[in-house]
Parts: structure tokens; C-alpha cells; sequence
């Protein structure tokens, strides 16, 4: 299965029309040497938006291919690419009919947002090394944009700047930590691969004025008495990140805090505000999912405020359940006392930005720890370094006795107590860590010692909790071998370890119609997490689907990462940090099923691990974990001579989980297109399987896997599969709902899923869904078609070879027949389905329902006969009278 696709999204804004037609106009930000978001891998598939005139054609003109569309009639367009693979693209054009517009040096790679108060502004000709930065940034696959300082009560749709390429002259100006950052990451792993590094920051600016009217209200902080317009809650989301919301980035990059500091005295309220505007950023940037979002804990300076009340809160934003996909570069060891701009702008970005670009490993491309860097395009190129992501980060703080507490640690080798820059009293036995007495006597310094990979505390009588490093200046800080310190922390003293409680096997029952639900990778490709998924429950409860029939909520790549010494795979930290049977048990109790991705080879395509080798105990732990639906792609590396050999050892497994706990999972392939060959014997193996490749957004692709899976429909059906189960082939995923297909595809392209008995599972983003496709979505009658129990697929049983129409019909459990007549051509054309199409006698009478306008049709006789626009179907029940 090839997949990698992601959403790239170029927002064209129309002008008013005054004496002549209107125009089509790009903002600002699509301008000549801009970057396209592209993630690595496969399946790249950038987006165009815009508006126009409606009804007016507007085509893209990119790497030698034209893509056109017709707007809609608010003057909307979606188009899109099918591929833009990282690297130089060159001249892009799009032309409506009363203009075009030409974009030069135009590249795809990765897009960053480097975002926050005035430690995110520091220039380059500012920092140390920054004159060394300046000297060696010609690196013209580097683009830079710089957005203006704009205050606002209003969101604002474009911002005035453009994009400039990276060199000694454009870069002394440019925030260090984001250039220095990037650099990193190049070094790392993403070679000479092109980058757009997006500056929005401003300096002594508060979290309420980034954060969205929605986290301001939820939140409540208290405003300044007298606010400067930059300090006005949202005020910089309206004029600073509004703008950029439809500009599809990779992640963001975050250092603020320090202007909260003395006006927010409450942890959780900047906690509430800080982790509130991360996922409201995510929400905003629809169709991309939860992208990474790494940021700075703050570093020591002096000030009258309490610094630790921010780092705290800092702190309470790394991954957990309802903000994922987070994480953090420690700065508390990197104190510049001396800084000409004063100390709270420590001059040491350098060490911040490496550390940031470290995070950027683990959090965007899911690198563990010590595993090793290979440049992304040149593995032997890389930089083959051992990844180590964080300082010793603590996991638990035990009492062992009366006078001591333990605090154990990981990612904690050559754990070491070290002064921190420019300390004025460096590591005192009493410098560290304080803890708080059950006696309410308040927090106490405790003396420590530093044993193998944990730390020793002695305290004066029980305590309850312990503290890390909670004062402005820090002179002392852990360490491990690779220099990173350990961040500002509190963790409450347990007493005992708690233990897992093991969880009942889910209740399941097995229908014998194809399965409806929700599938993760055509809206969010790699950025799929908990919070997604639980929120996808969620809305499939509550915009009715699944009262319509919508059971399965299914994770595709991305959520694991490396195994365990026993061979167990293990989930992904960052983006399913409470794992995955919390987040399991909670899609069951809203009455769906989960479903989970893995593949056949050594790597799925993603390059995560796959379950080559490892089938037994993958399956053994997703019945473990309450798993309804495995997801079995190919991909890539080593693997089995045959496929069957893998999905034999599936069966085998998915068997003996049902002789242990009841579950009965269903098992979907990657795949079957010979009904003669794999055909023959595969409905024994697996429920459905994919006949087709990966649709994609544009009808034709739509076509194309309809007219794949057609030749297999002798093989769908109720019973037919292992353990008396169904079988069905797989068109792949709808792509009903995503950009690229206009609203009549949609219908089209759902009609004729139905009508093939394919499974049906949403791949667009349920919180993105506009009326007219949850009607799509929700068609009772469409869905009876689908969910009839004859489980008949149906096929094309006519085709005009001059108007481009067709017939096809699918026989229903009472006699009736569904069908479509389909006009697959660009023009409008007049189609027809004969009785003899659906088998009938053509003398009969027939009554017909025309399932879309939920209206009869009518009794007749012979044929139904119906002029159609491009691309669009009229789906209908024929009954005898």
C-alpha cells in the first residue's frame, strides 16, 4: 500500500468584482520562492484552494501536469496534485479565465512555525555564533518568511510578507532559535531537502494573546489593567496565526512564557491556556491532524515573579490524554546573567535549538531512544548519531523508608548533578530539590545523593511530594551523558507501586454486511493520536453516524513504535500517551469497535515496525488490548515468500484469540485483484480485502478502483468467510468529504461503494464536515443498499460506448433491485438502465425511488432514462408491482 499522502493547501482569495470579472488572487503568502508541505515517504498529495468566479475554470500547472476544476457557486475550488515529492519544483501557474498567476522557485518539503515572545525573536546577529550562523546560511533550499507585527480583534485571512531565500543577506534578522533549529534538523536527518522556516512572534507578549476567544473564556485569566494591543486575549491569533491556518506546516516551535510570569500566579491557569492554544492551533489547521508542537521550558533569569509557576505548567503540557503529540527542550542549565538585553534573553540558543531539533526526532518522525540518524534521502550520508531526545526526565517518586525518598529516572545514563552556566552558588548538597511535609510545615529543602540512574533524597519526616529545581536561577542541574538537563518538576511521593487491573474481553458480535466506520489516514496520514481518535468517537456519536450504522473507529500507520527485548510492539508515547487500552476501553463504552493498522513485512510503510516474524504476538496483544479489526497491509522489507504465508499466521492467531476471550476480529488484507489466483482461496483467510491501490481525491482515481474491484464480485457475500463470517472486497477508503472531489462526486462516489457492497469507512475529518456531506454520509436509504443482508456486490451490467454512461444494479434480500445510472464523462450526457439490466422482463412494470431525492420516481416500463451532469449518478430501488 503506498501511502504518504499529505494535505498541502493553497488558499486563493477573491477579489470584488467592480467593473470586470473577478480575478483569481493569491495572499500573500503564496508568493515566488514559498515551500510546499511534503512529509517524507510516499504518496504525497498537495492541495490547491481558492476562489473565483463561480462556475468559472481554474486549472494548476505544476512539474509539467495541469489539474483543473470548476468553482463552485460561492466561487470555491479544491484541486489536487498527485504527488509533490520533496525537492525543487520550480514554476507553478494558476490560471482562472480572466487571469493566471505565476509562482517562481517554488519547492515541496517541510514547512516549520516558529512562534512566541521575544527568546523566539532574537535575531541571528544577536545570539553567540550567530555571526558564524550568518556567514554559513547560503542555503538556498532554505526559505524564510518573517510575518508583521498586527494586533487584531478580528481574524485576519492575509498577512504582508512574502518569502525570501536563506542567505547572509536575509538571514541576520530571522529568529535564531527557529534558523538554528532548522539547521539541526537538517544535519540530523532531513539532508538538503528544502524547509520554509515561518517567523510569527513578538516580543513581551502573553499566552492570552496568542491563544483563541474559545481558550480565553474556558480558561479566565486575569487581563493587564492597562494592555498594550498586543497583549489583548487573541489579539495575535486573529492578526499572526489566522492568517497561516490554511497553509499546510509540518509542526511549530514555541518559546514563551516569560511575560506570564507574575501576572499568572497559577500553574494550572497558564497550563489550561497554554495546552487550550495548542489544540486550538490543531483545530485550526484543519486536515492535517495533531501536528508536533515542541516549545522551550523557560530558562533561569532573575526576576521578582515565580519562573517555576510557568515551568510547571510548561511541564504539565508534555504528552497525556487530551494534548499529545507535545514535547519539550529544557533550558534551565543555559543562564546568561550578563545578556546586554538583560537575563531573561540568554544568549545560548545554540544548545536550545539543538535540543529542540532532538525533540523534533522523537515527536515529528517518531525517532526512540538511541536509536540511530540516517539522513532521510542518503542514509549513508546521515549523521548516524545515537538518538538521545531528553535529559533524564523522572518516572516515579517512591518512599523506601521514613528519612528517604527514591526518585528513579529514564534517559538518565551517566546521570550527574552538574552547575548550571554562570551559576553563583554551584551544586550545593541543598540546591535542588525540596519537599513537602504531611506536618503542612511548607516546602523544605532536602539533601540528595546521586545513585546509578535514581536520586536519593533525605527528608526530615513523610512527605508528600517533591520538587526539582523550582527557583528563578537554578545553580545546579541533572544531567546525562549527553548534556541534556532535566527540567523543572513535582511529582507526588507514593508509597506503594499501583497495579494494573486487567480488563474484561469487549462483547462482540460479527454482522455478515459490509463493516461501516472510520478510518484515520486519508484526513490525518501520520498525525493520527489519541486525542483524535477519541474525538472522532465522539463525533460519530454525536453528528448521528453511528445511529446510521458507523461502528469501527480505526487507527491506520503511525500509532506504534519499536519493540520490546520480548518482541512486543509498542505504542507510539508521544501520540498515545495514556496507550492504548484507556483509549480502546473509551471507544467502547460510546458503543463503536476499534480498529488497528499493521503490515504484512518487515516495515510498514511508514518504516514502522511490521508484524513479519511477529504475527502471533502482535495479534496476541491486540486481543489483549480489545482490538475489533486488524488492518493487514504489504509494504516494505523483509517478508514471507507469499502473502499467504503471513495471513495464515493472522487466521491462526485471530483464531486463538477467540478460543481464549470470545473476540472475533475481523481481518482486512492488502491484496487480492485475481479471482482465479489469490481469489481462490483467500476468502477462507481474511473478511475483506483490498482489489485496488490507494484512491485518491479526483474522480478518475474513484473510477479506476471501481472498475478494479468489479471483476471480484463473485466473491462477496454473507458466510462465506473463515468461521462462517463475511466476505467483501475493498474499493479502499472513501474519500467523500476531502478536497478534490466536488460535491456530485461525493454523492457518485458514495453510490457507488454502496452499490459494490464495499466496506464503507469515512477518511475525511468528522470536525471538519459541512452539512451537505453529512447528508451524503447519512442517506438512510443509501445505507440500506449497502447494509442489504442478501449481500449481493453489485456489478456494471451495461455501458454506452459513445455517451460514456453506464448501468449497475445490486439484487436486494425482498426482490428489488439497486441501481445507478452513472455518466462517467466530462460533458453532461442522457444514460439509461433497461429492465433487462437489472433482470427484468422488459414488459414488466416497475416501480422506481429515486434514493437521493428520497422521492418515487414512479411507475415504468422498459428503462428509466435520465440526463446527468459530469460525473454524477442517479441512484435508484426498482421494485416489481
Amino acid at each position: 500500500l503506498i501511502k504518504m499522502a499529505v494535505a498541502i493547501r493553497l488558499i486563493l482569495v477573491a477579489t470584488a468584482f467592480q467593473l470586470s470579472l473577478a480575478v483569481v488572487k493569491l495572499p500573500s503568502i503564496f508568493s515566488d520562492n514559498m515551500v510546499l508541505e511534503s512529509r517524507e515517504g510516499y504518496d504525497i498529495r498537495p492541495f490547491f484552494f481558492g476562489t473565483a468566479d463561480p462556475g468559472e475554470q481554474v486549472s494548476v500547472l505544476i512539474r509539467g501536469r495541469t489539474y483543473t476544476t470548476t468553482t463552485a457557486a460561492d466561487g470555491e475550488f479544491d484541486i489536487q496534485l498527485d504527488t509533490c515529492d520533496g525537492g525543487n519544483v520550480g514554476i507553478v501557474v494558476i490560471k482562472g479565465e480572466n487571469n493566471s498567476i505565476t509562482l517562481k522557485n517554488v519547492a515541496c518539503g517541510q514547512v516549520i512555525v516558529c512562534s512566541g515572545q521575544s527568546n523566539m525573536v532574537l535575531p541571528l546577529s544577536y545570539v553567540y555564533n550567530g555571526t558564524e550562523e550568518i556567514a554559513a546560511a547560503n542555503l538556498p533550499q532554505i526559505r524564510i518568511l518573517s510575518v508583521p507585527l498586527l494586533a487584531s480583534s478580528t481574524p485576519q485571512t492575509d498577512i504582508n510578507a512574502t518569502w525570501r531565500v536563506a542567505s547572509p543577506d536575509t538571514v541576520p534578522n530571522f529568529s535564531a532559535v527557529c534558523w538554528m533549529t532548522a539547521r539541526h534538523i537538517r544535519e540530523m536527518y532531513w539532508g538538503d531537502l528544502p524547509m520554509g522556516l515561518i517567523q510569527t512572534a513578538w516580543g513581551g507578549t502573553r499566552v492570552e494573546a496568542w491563544a483563541t476567544p474559545e481558550v480565553n473564556t474556558k480558561c479566565e485569566p486575569n487581563p493587564p489593567s492597562d494592555p498594550k494591543p498586543q497583549e489583548n486575549p487573541s489579539a495575535l491569533y486573529n492578526g499572526m496565526i489566522a492568517p497561516l491556518t490554511k497553509f499546510a506546516i509540518r509542526g511549530a516551535l514555541w518559546f514563551q512564557g516569560e511575560h506570564n510570569v507574575g501576572t499568572l500566579t497559577s500553574t494550572d491557569t497558564y497550563a489550561c491556556l497554554f495546552g487550550g492554544m495548542i489544540n486550538s492551533w490543531r483545530d485550526a489547521w484543519r486536515g492535517i491532524g495533531d501536528f508536533p508542537f515542541i516549545f522551550v521550558q523557560l530558562a533561569p533569569y532573575f526576576t521578582p515573579g515565580n519562573v517555576s509557576v510557568i515551568r510547571l505548567a510548561q511541564r504539565a503540557c508534555l504528552p497525556k490524554i487530551g494534548l499529545d503529540t507535545t514535547g519539550m527542550a529544557v533550558a534551565l542549565d543555559l543562564g546568561d546573567p550578563s545578556s546586554p538585553k538583560g537575563s531573561v534573553h540568554s544568549r545560548h540558543k545554540e544548545e536550545v535549538a539543538r535540543r529542540l531539533a532532538l525533540q523534533w526526532m522523537h515527536v515529528a518522525y517518531a525517532k526512540q531512544y538511541k536509536e540511530n540518524l540516517t539522513n532521510i534521502e542518503h542514509p549513508s550520508e546521515g549523521s548516524n548519531a545515537t538518538l538521545v531526545f531528553s535529559g533524564p526526565e523522572p518516572v516515579k517518586a517512591v518512599a523506601t523508608s521514613s528519612t528517604q525518598v527514591t526518585i528513579d529516572f529514564e534517559y538518565s545514563d551517566g546521570l550527574v548533578a552538574s552547575p548550571t552556566l554562570n551559576c553563583s552558588e554551584c551544586c550545593s548538597t541543598k540546591d535542588m530539590f525540596r519537599v513537602l511535609p504531611t506536618d503542612g510545615s511548607g516546602w523544605t529543602n532536602a539533601s540528595y545523593t546521586v545513585q546509578g540512574t535514581s536520586v536519593v533524597l533525605t527528608i526530615p519526616s513523610a512527605v508528600t511530594a517533591v520538587r526539582y529545581n523550582d527557583n528563578n536561577y537554578p545553580n545546579c542541574a541533572l544531567l546525562n551523558s549527553a548534556g541534556i538537563a532535566t527540567g523543572t518538576f513535582e511529582l507526588k511521593v507514593e508509597t506503594m507501586l499501583a497495579t494494573r487491573q486487567l480488563r474484561q474481553p469487549w462483547s462482540n458480535s460479527s454482522k455478515q454486511t459490509p463493516y461501516l466506520g472510520y478510518n484515520s489516514w486519508n484526513a490525518l496520514h501520520c498525525n493520527v493520536d489519541e486525542r483524535k481518535l477519541r474525538d472522532t468517537a465522539d463525533l460519530m456519536v454525536q453528528l448521528g453516524l453511528a445511529k446510521a450504522g458507523y461502528e469501527y473507529v480505526n487507527s491506520d500507520d503511525c500509532w506504534m513504535v519499536e519493540r520490546s527485548q520480548n518482541g512486543t510492539i509498542n505504542v507510539d508515547p508521544v501520540r498515545f500517551p495514556g496507550g492504548m487500552t484507556p483509549l480502546i476501553d473509551y471507544i467502547h463504552s460510546q458503543g463503536l469497535k476499534f480498529g488497528i493498522y499493521t503490515a504484512q513485512r518487515e516495515f510498514t510503510c511508514q518504516r514502522r515496525p511490521g508484524s513479519f516474524q511477529h504475527e502471533a504476538i502482535d495479534v496476541e496483544t491486540y486481543c489483549d488490548w480489545g482490538v475489533d479489526f486488524i488492518k493487514l497491509d504489504g509494504c516494505d522489507g523483509q517478508g514471507w515468500p507469499t502473502s499467504n504465508e503471513s495471513w495464515i499466521k493472522f487466521r491462526s492467531a485471530i483464531d486463538n484469540c477467540y478460543q481464549r476471550t470470545g473476540r472475533m476480529m475481523q481481518l482486512d488484507v492488502e491484496s487480492c485483484g485475481d479471482p482465479t489466483g489469490c481469489g481462490a482461496w483467500i476468502g477462507q483467510l481474511a473478511n475483506a480485502w483490498r482489489t485496488t491501490g490507494d484512491i485518491q481525491a479526483n474522480f478518475n482515481s474513484v473510477l479506476s478502483n471501481l472498475d478494479k474491484n468489479n471483476i471480484m464480485a463473485p466473491l462477496a457475500g454473507p458466510n462465506k468467510g473463515p468461521s462462517g463470517g463475511p466476505n467483501w472486497n475493498d474499493a479502499d477508503m472513501l474519500q467523500v468529504g476531502n478536497r478534490g472531489l466536488t460535491l456530485t462526486e461525493q454523492k457518485s462516489h458514495f453510490s457507488l461503494w454502496a452499490l459494490i457492497a464495499s466496506p464503507l469507512l469515512i477518511g475525511t475529518d468528522l470536525a471538519d464536515l459541512d452539512n451537505e456531506t453529512l447528508a451524503i454520509l447519512n442517506n438512510a436509504e443509501v445505507l440500506a443498499v449497502s447494509q442489504d443482508t442478501l449481500g449481493k456486490q453489485g456489478v456494471r451490467v451495461s455501458k454506452s460506448n459513445t455517451s460514456g454512461t453506464e448501468c449497475w444494479a445490486k439484487p436486494l434480500q425482498d426482490g428489488s433491485v439497486a441501481g445507478i445510472v452513472l455518466n462517467r464523462g466530462q460533458d453532461s450526457q442522457t444514460g439509461s438502465c433497461t429492465w433487462e439490466d437489472l433482470g427484468f422482463d422488459a414488459a414488466q412494470t416497475l416501480h422506481l425511488r429515486d434514493v437521493w431525492n428520497h422521492t418515487d420516481i414512479g411507475e415504468l416500463t422498459g428503462a428509466i432514462t435520465t440526463r446527468l451532469d459530469s460525473h454524477d449518478v442517479l441512484m435508484f430501488v426498482a421494485k416489481q408491482t
